[in-house]
């Protein structure tokens, strides 16, 4: 079956399923085209909300009346339009969980890229030698200060070769 144009979905029946979930502290995200741009901070913002319900327009969308009563944000992954927010809401859902204690190790989200403003360095394991390139002699040292560094100066260098934009408001 083929959708029409200009389906759009019931206020009645989404108002109905939000009433069903809410919670005192709830916060309604309606993953939308005209929304703010998800970035990691906002990520992180959300990670610390208590109750997050993700709201998903299909075809046109959602009914602007049920929007306008319960919807506390509009967020957008990019500037293009799917057929519906579900994609974006695993792409919201996989990015915040990552922030909740228990998901992965902490540790592992404190270097990585955009956590600092910068893309992460790059990553290396076995073998030491993979087809006659050899894994940075830095990283074989041992010598934690200067991995540091060179991690540090790889982040800068990778960023302004392939995101030069992030460094704009630094």
């Amino acid at each position: 079956m083929v959708a029409e144009a200009g389906m759009v979905m019931r206020a009645d029946v989404v108002y109905d399923a939000y009433k069903a979930v809410k919670t005192d502290h709830t916060k309604v995200i309606y993953m939308s085209p005209q929304g703010k741009t998800l970035n990691q901070k906002k990520v992180e913002d959300l990670a610390k909300e208590n109750h997050l319900i993700i709201l998903c327009g299909h075809y046109e969308g959602i009914d602007q009346r049920v929007i306008d009563k319960i919807v506390d944000e509009e967020i957008s992954i990019g500037d293009y339009v799917l057929t519906g927010g579900e994609i974006p809401a695993m792409v919201l859902i996989d990015s915040v969980s990552r922030y909740i204690k228990g998901v992965i190790k902490e540790e592992s989200v404190q270097e990585e890229s955009f956590s600092n403003g910068l893309l992460e360095y790059p990553q290396y394991t076995r073998p030491e030698i993979f087809e006659g390139e050899k894994v940075p002699e830095v990283l074989l040292s041992g010598h934690h200060e200067n991995i540091e560094k060179w991690r540090q100066a790889k982040s800068l260098e990778i960023t302004k070769k392939k995101r030069p934009d992030l460094l704009e408001n630094k």
